[in-house]
């Protein structure tokens, strides 16, 4: 009953943060909410933090940022979890003197790994985390209460890749095949895995070292190696997390990973046509996408029932991407995506027709609005055929106006959109595919988004491309795709081997 009481009790100030792509928090050691503003108690401002320590343990604080309210001020508050319904799912309570950039933890609230291996769903509902923070004036009175909602949306670099050692058989101590994977974020180190036997106790093991080139921050990152079989089935897999540091190519190194020994004698299923399938994956933290507070409020304190439950609508997409809606406005503007009785117009590309909203496309396209506000052809008419998209490029297309929001790409997927992005000057958006497709390159794939950067006038992308080609020159020009794309594109060619052979040389000296 005394448990239930201290629920109930009416804080002077009540603040609620909520955590977009919660499952970051894998790789995220420190997440700060934005600073708040507390009224009520001299206009003093603080922060929340929810630290990740070395031992595992997940930790939350507050600390009292600079400000102009009194040296010193005695606060008692109460830092939860909050479940999907309001409730607090794990509570600590304190009360201490808070003095400027003063900071307090409250004790371990639960080990990392129960939480993102068991308990996941219950902590990160629809991968939120939401956080309160209840505040208390010490000996005083307050007629009026105050509260604020913030909103952090984290955003990490998700790599995953199929790496194919050929003629495993061959491979000698000592002796290392190396696979390349690029960043999908500006500032997020590319990873070099580097596969080598070493010998132990008279057996030859595989090892798997991963190092890191031009990150230019630390990162923290998650590991995750596994062998297949032929079917694509995990026969075996390893994890690890370990912290990159900036100034180290070296991140970590997993000994031992199989035994050659073992492998040879299923080659059946393990070396297909003498073919050593690993399957890796990875998750770099990276800066938040963005972190603000939504709104405050200034309430008596019968009104404060409905504060601990009160939450923005989550919407899920049917590929299960989480859409935020943090004010009416923006909720509304989700919502006509794919309205039909309300839109004016209609993209149609082959047998696809969707329906759209002049308004809409005007906001968020130049070229949408260059061609409603100047050709009258386009504004009399009820639909734009668009010959050169899909209809399911111009569903990602709407998709991404309307929501903001990107769906799984594949290879064809992020060409069609980014082809879609750069022709409607959508330039986020194509720097989301440009970014996806310098870290898919491969052998097959290269000469044809090297045409694509040069073609949209792309040149991250077609750096991306050269030095991918540089550190695969041999087996690039000896490709039927080079051969040909060399025929077909003498110039581009031509340009693309002499800026390596410059490269090399330049090395050289």
């Amino acid at each position: 009953m005394k448990a239930s009481n201290e629920c109930q009790r009416k804080a002077h100030f009540t603040f609620i943060w909520t955590i977009e792509n919660a499952n970051s928090l894998l790789v995220c050691m420190t997440v700060e909410s934005p600073t708040f503003i507390v009224q009520s108690m001299e206009n003093t401002k603080w922060k929340l933090k929810n630290n990740i320590f070395v031992n595992g343990t997940i930790h939350l604080a507050i600390e009292r940022q600079e400000d102009n309210g009194p040296d010193s001020i005695e606060i008692e508050f109460e830092l939860s979890v909050l479940a999907a319904d309001g409730s607090p799912l794990r509570m600590g309570k304190s009360k201490k003197e808070f003095k400027c950039t003063t900071q307090y933890y409250i004790s371990s609230f639960q080990r990392r790994d129960e939480i993102f291996f068991y308990k996941i769903a219950e902590t990160f509902p629809n991968d939120t985390l939401t956080v309160r923070c209840r505040m208390w004036r010490a000996e005083a009175e307050i007629s009026k209460v105050d509260a604020c909602f913030a909103r952090t949306r984290l955003s990490v670099d998700r790599r995953c890749s199929i790496w194919a050692v050929r003629e495993f058989s061959r491979l000698q101590p000592e002796k290392k095949r190396s696979h390349r994977l690029y960043p999908t974020l500006d500032g997020s180190p590319q990873l070099i895995l580097s596969l080598f036997l070493k010998e132990r106790n008279g057996k030859n093991y595989v090892n798997i070292q991963i190092d890191q080139n031009y990150a230019t921050r630390d990162n923290y990152i998650y590991s995750k190696i596994s062998l297949l079989d032929s079917d694509g089935k995990v026969v075996h897999s390893v994890e690890g997390q370990e912290y990159i540091d900036s100034n180290f190519v070296e991140v970590l190194t997993f000994e031992e990973f199989f035994e050659k020994d073992e492998l040879m004698d299923g080659k059946t299923s393990l070396l297909p046509n003498d073919v050593l399938s690993l399957r890796c994956e990875f998750i770099i933290n990276a800066e938040p996408v963005w972190s603000k507070i939504e709104n405050y409020r200034y309430l008596n304190l019968e009104d404060l029932e409905s504060l601990t439950t009160e939450k923005s609508e989550m919407h899920l997409s049917e590929q299960g991407e989480s859409i935020i809606v943090c004010c009416p406005f923006k909720k509304a503007f989700v919502r006509l995506y794919g309205e039909e009785g309300l839109s004016d117009i209609n993209l149609q590309g082959g047998a696809t027709s969707l329906p759209a909203h002049k308004t809409v496309l005007n906001a968020r396209s130049p070229v949408f609005k260059n061609m409603f506000t100047q050709d009258k052809r386009e504004n009399i008419s009820k639909i734009i055929d668009i010959p050169d998209m899909d209809g399911d490029t111009i569903r990602r297309l709407l998709l991404y106006i309307y929501k903001d929001t990107v769906q799984d790409l594949q290879w064809k997927s992020a060409r069609d959109l980014f082809r879609a992005a750069d022709k409607y000057q959508l330039l986020d958006l194509k720097k989301k595919c440009s970014l996806f497709l310098k870290s898919n390159l491969s052998v097959s794939n290269v000469c044809h988004v090297l045409i694509l950067a040069d073609m949209h006038k792309d040149g991250n992308l077609r750096k991306g491309v050269e030095d991918f080609i540089s550190k695969h020159d041999n087996i690039v020009f000896d490709s039927n795709e080079w051969k040909k794309f060399k025929e077909e594109n003498f110039r581009l060619a031509l340009e693309i081997m002499e800026r390596i052979i410059l490269s090399i040389n330049q090395s050289n000296y």
